[in-house]
């Protein structure tokens, strides 16, 4: 597979995931839902373009780890699959945990 055609297919399953993502925290209570959406419309914001990249930069100028931000990602991924099950004490835990390290 070409570079290009290897980059969309990527882009392509990475937007299905944040879809999925998308849709399973809507099955969370609404007090739960909004804070949810709105911390992953930041972390998803965060783009780690090189695997050796050691900074990401917010939009508003935020500074996190490449670490991190895979973290932020993976906990938020956890809180969505809290949603789905129905939850939301545990969804609210991990999404917590990326709300302290976004504030900071």
């Amino acid at each position: 597979m070409t570079k290009p055609v290897f980059r969309v297919a990527i882009s392509a399953m990475v937007y299905g995931l944040v879809a999925l993502e998308a849709q399973a925290a809507t099955r969370c209570e609404p007090t739960l839902s909004a804070p949810l959406q709105d911390a992953e419309r930041i972390v998803h914001s965060l783009r780690v373009d090189k695997p050796g990249q050691a900074r990401v930069f917010a939009a508003d100028g935020s500074e996190y780890t490449a670490t991190a931000v895979r973290w932020m990602n993976a906990e938020l991924a956890i809180a969505n699959r809290a949603c789905t099950r129905g939850d939301d004490a545990t969804a609210a835990l991990h999404l917590d945990a990326v709300q302290n390290l976004l504030a900071h």
